[in-house]
């Protein structure tokens, strides 16, 4: 039975990288293991959400079908185990986050104009900040200087924080049309999307991890 149904239980809608870990400490891995497991299991660890993943499993989804969804924001957000307490931390996830991000939104085709930082501390009180752009982007750099702007504007490094999220809104596909800057600027930015180009081909090729900014490697 588990050979013909090893669909491993990450490829579930709403089943995070937490809720992933929790489960395969219960042994649960595929969708087979969840619809074997008891109801009443689930419900006592994870709440109304483990029903809600019994039924997904089960092939129960009472959601409607939309043949055609607009895309609103691409984001990305991290639990973390440890609670960040510095935000020197703080701004090496949002590093990486933010290179996630311009990364997916490359390869989707969009821009997005609107940052929003997301910040969750470690007793599960979550803030929103959020800025808007000149102009739309798609570079991790740009949302990384961003997002840590905003991070002035919260308390991390006075409270621990449990998660972090940078997301982009108010997007545009590339073809929508662009207002052109002035041609050393045009330059420049010509420089960096080729060079954001190159790297996402060689992440494409060899892994995610295998280029990046330099402090994400360190230690």
């Amino acid at each position: 039975r588990e050979f013909l149904d090893p669909l491993p239980i990450q490829k579930m809608w709403g089943v995070g990288k937490v809720t992933q870990e929790a489960l395969t400490r219960m042994r649960i891995k595929t969708f087979y293991d969840l619809r074997g497991t008891p109801v009443e299991i689930l419900e006592d660890r994870f709440g109304e959400y483990g029903l809600k993943m019994h039924r997904l499993a089960m092939g129960q989804d009472e959601r409607e079908v939309e043949t055609a969804h607009e895309m609103k924001s691409i984001g990305h957000e991290q639990t973390f185990l440890e609670d960040i307490l510095s935000k020197g931390s703080a701004k090496k996830e949002l590093l990486s986050l933010a290179m996630r991000v311009g990364r997916r939104m490359r390869k989707t085709g969009v821009r997005g104009k609107t940052i929003s930082l997301k910040v969750k501390y470690n007793d599960f009180v979550q803030i929103t900040r959020a800025a808007t752009l000149p102009k739309p982007t798609d570079d991790g750099a740009d949302i990384y200087t961003m997002a840590c702007r905003l991070l002035e504007k919260t308390e991390v490094g006075q409270r621990p924080v449990r998660l972090l999220g940078i997301s982009l809104s108010q997007l545009e596909f590339f073809h929508s049309g662009d207002q052109l800057s002035l041609f050393h600027e045009e330059k420049i930015s010509q420089k960096r999307r080729d060079l954001n180009a190159a790297l996402d081909r060689l992440q494409e090729r060899y892994g995610e991890k295998s280029v990046g900014p330099g402090s994400l490697f360190s230690e």
